[in-house]
């Protein structure tokens, strides 16, 4: 966990940095992890290895052209890679202040456990109405990208229908997934690992209510 320190230098450089990759020009989104794996590797990251789709989000650790061992970020929506390290915090990458300060805005409250993993910010915090659940934060716009709360055995805590298991495998040969096994149920979500639509043998982590792949990662 990193020690929470204030700063506001983040905010006009961060929305700066998320309005460029908004407008940045894309030949070809990265739609499986063949392809993101060579995205990230056109920008001149080396020895690319625990690709996973999180978030709707490709995350790897990659080493620099110089030499350093950082995290980055692959937007498939346009295609821009986002270095995440350690020594950013402050300056291209807000600090956990920051995340915490996001939160509370976002209405958010007992917000506890803060901590960088995995390229993305997590915390634990109660809703207004003093559910708790845990989150994941996008490491520059902040974007709560995930809530997790407390499940029931047939809702969500979006309020739908939990799918079956017949119904999330369906899902995933819609999806372009194949020879799909160990479909388990565990923790709020479903798990699977299957082969993907580059071919690629893969763990899946599955949206209980939707069906949406949540996280993909290539299966060592």
């Amino acid at each position: 966990m990193f020690p929470v320190a204030k700063t506001t230098l983040f905010r006009p450089l961060a929305a700066a940095l998320f309005t460029a990759a908004l407008l940045a020009p894309t030949a070809h989104a990265a739609s499986n992890a063949g392809e993101a794996l060579s995205r990230i590797e056109a920008d001149g990251y080396v020895a690319t290895h625990e690709l996973a789709l999180r978030h709707g989000l490709w995350t790897a650790s990659a080493t620099t052209p110089d030499g350093k061992l950082i995290s980055v970020i692959l937007d498939p929506a346009n295609d821009t890679v986002t270095p995440v390290s350690r020594d950013a915090f402050g300056t291209t990458l807000p600090t956990a202040q920051a995340a915490k300060d996001a939160l509370q805005l976002a209405g958010y409250r007992n917000i506890r456990d803060i901590e960088f993993d995995d390229g993305f910010w997590e915390a634990e915090a109660r809703k207004l109405n003093g559910e708790k659940v845990d989150l994941v934060l996008h490491p520059v716009t902040l974007e709560v990208l995930s809530e997790v709360g407390e499940y029931t055995a047939s809702n969500s805590t979006a309020g739908g229908t939990r799918l079956t298991a017949s119904e999330v495998r369906a899902a995933l040969e819609a999806a372009g997934y194949r020879a799909i096994r160990d479909l388990d149920f565990d923790d709020g979500v479903w798990e699977a690992d299957a082969t993907n639509p580059a071919n690629r043998r893969v763990e899946l982590k599955i949206d209980p209510v939707s069906g949406q792949v949540l996280r993909e990662k290539l299966d060592d």
